[in-house]
């Protein structure tokens, strides 16, 4: 099919914008990339899937300009796309949008700050006395319980100590009367 010279520059266009956007959205991934560290392997595969998706998206749009022909003007202009916007545009996108990110984050940041501060009171007011109060009462119980221990050892002996003797009692007056019956 030939096309006319205004339809194919209208094409071309398309074209450079088509590889405009395919850089912006490159960008997303090196700003999402910033933010979130990635090892090799998952900016392999995101880079994989990125272009996939923008193949799909390229055919649908050739097919829906050029029914379905791939011409090299086509193919020409999503490259200079690309390299325009690669070159002029994309360094102070990526600058540009990191700074409002951070921004962005810091307000956030600021806002669960804000949030947070009356339980940050209410913890210094209420808990912190109660932890101090909980160590006192820990160590006042501990001494007590060291000294009831003490007091069970004692008692726990003294306890021996009587059926002991009352063994010796009893084993001593048997062996008294078994004498005194003779």
């Amino acid at each position: 099919m030939i096309l006319s010279i205004s339809y194919q520059f209208k094409v071309f266009l398309i074209s450079l914008f088509i590889g405009l956007i395919l850089g912006l959205f490159y960008d997303f991934i090196k700003i999402f990339r910033k933010f979130i560290l990635h090892n090799n392997i998952i900016i392999n595969i995101e880079d994989t899937i990125y272009w996939l998706f923008m193949s799909i998206i390229i055919f649908l749009i050739s097919l829906y300009q050029n029914n379905g022909e791939i011409r090299i003007f086509f193919i020409l202009g999503i490259f200079i796309g690309m390299v325009l916007y690669t070159t002029l545009i994309s360094s102070f996108f990526i600058k540009f949008s990191t700074k409002i990110i951070n921004i962005f984050i810091k307000l956030i940041l600021l806002i669960f700050k804000c949030i947070s501060m009356p339980f940050l009171i209410i913890f210094n007011i209420i808990i912190k006395p109660l932890k101090y109060f909980y160590c006192i009462f820990k160590n006042i119980l501990k001494k007590l319980l060291q000294k009831y221990m003490f007091c069970v050892t004692i008692y726990n002996k003294l306890k021996s100590i009587k059926f002991y003797l009352k063994n010796l009692i009893i084993k001593g007056d048997k062996v008294y009367n078994d004498k005194s019956k003779k």
